[in-house]
């Protein structure tokens, strides 16, 4: 058997372990209270709200520390895509309030959006003293920011079909560019 075939073949095979490693559940977040509001419960069960005195960079590593994949033990690293708040509507939900969204991303697999409002840091407040901008309230209690969490899972088999197709795909693209290299 070619070495080359069997290092894909291993490839492939470490692939299919990760893809089927179960989906991590959507954490909480600490330090926060749960909201009970319509939108982060029975109309977007998925989806889970905070009220929170956490910045955002407290909340997103939170989130990342916690929004975990791991093999015996062994955490596999997750990376961090940052978008236009403007796109939370797209992403979260819509009518969602954000001064930030963040995703939370395993690669072909599973990804958790982390959309976060403070009202201290809206453009519209940047002439006003911190001091005097309220916050985002939820039973008469001041917070300094709402966090909404929204998970994004596939089905395993759509992961290992994509997974598949991968492997023939690539083999077709290095065959054309060693062919369009060997006529240049």
């Amino acid at each position: 058997m070619k070495p080359t075939l069997f290092i894909v073949g291993l490839i492939y095979l470490l692939g299919v372990i990760y893809l089927t490693l179960p989906t991590p559940a959507t954490p909480d977040l600490s330090l926060a209270v749960r909201s009970d509001e319509a939108g982060d419960t029975w109309q977007h069960p998925d989806q889970k709200g905070f009220y929170t005195d956490m910045t955002r960079q407290q909340v997103v590593g939170e989130m990342q520390s916690k929004f975990v994949t791991s093999i015996s033990g062994i955490s596999i690293p997750s990376y961090r895509l940052n978008y236009r708040p403007e796109e939370s509507f797209q992403f979260v939900r819509d009518q969602v309030y954000s001064n930030y969204l963040e995703e939370i991303v395993y690669p072909l697999k599973d990804s958790l959006f982390v959309n976060g409002f403070e009202p201290i840091n809206l453009p519209i407040n940047r002439h006003i003293d911190p001091k005097d901008i309220r916050g985002v309230a939820f039973k008469n209690q001041y917070y300094l920011s709402k966090v909404t969490l929204r998970p994004v899972t596939s089905s395993v088999y759509a992961r290992i079909l994509v997974w598949t197709l991968i492997f023939p795909a690539a083999f077709f693209v290095i065959k054309s560019l060693k062919k369009s290299l060997k006529d240049a």
